[in-house]
């Protein structure tokens, strides 16, 4: 027998998408589109592979996902988070960035989609983009105590580097590939 290990936050974002992947469709089309059944098996599939390192299989699941016909907008904004934690903690950092957006692309207000893009953004250096996708995670869930104290550490970094954390614009733009 396997035995995963769940992070914390991250056992919450399995039931989040297991309750909107069964959830009762919302759209007559959702309700006649091929390949709607099996979703939850299919998304807790992709999150087990991606916590046993299997990245790569991960990336596979979720993308066969993204690809079905009558997913709603949020259930792909949620597969393509998945995909974007499975691209990052593979290295994809750039390529984990373009899945957060795409997400965002789905649902606009997605707070762990920003945050999660603010991380990578941070981790590639690109402190003032962070500092946008922090501020508006924040201000989107307040009660999230993490965003706030990310955004702490964030606007210290950011001074102690001489970079100003005056946030100019509260929504960030990520222009995809174009092969989009």
């Amino acid at each position: 027998m396997t035995v995963v290990k769940i992070k914390k936050g991250a056992l919450a974002l399995v039931v989040f998408a297991a309750l909107l992947f069964a959830g009762p469709p919302r759209d007559s089309e959702a309700q006649t589109a091929p390949g709607q059944s099996g979703l939850v098996e299919t998304v807790e599939r992709g999150y087990l592979a991606h916590r046993r390192g299997e990245y790569d299989r991960a990336v596979e699941i979720y993308t066969a996902i993204i690809q079905r016909r009558g997913l709603t907008a949020k259930q792909r904004a949620v597969t393509y988070l998945l995909r974007g934690e499975a691209k990052r903690d593979k290295g994809e950092l750039v390529e984990s960035v373009y899945d957060f957006t795409r997400a965002l692309n789905q649902w606009k207000n997605y707070p762990q989609a920003i945050f999660f893009r603010g991380q990578v953004l941070a981790r590639l250096n690109r402190l003032p983009e962070a500092l946008i996708d922090y501020t508006r995670a924040a201000e989107l869930d307040p009660n999230r105590e993490s965003y706030h104290t990310s955004l702490a550490l964030l606007k210290k970094t950011m001074r102690e580097r001489g970079l100003s954390v005056e946030v100019k614009n509260s929504t960030l733009e990520i222009v995809l590939p174009k092969n989009d």
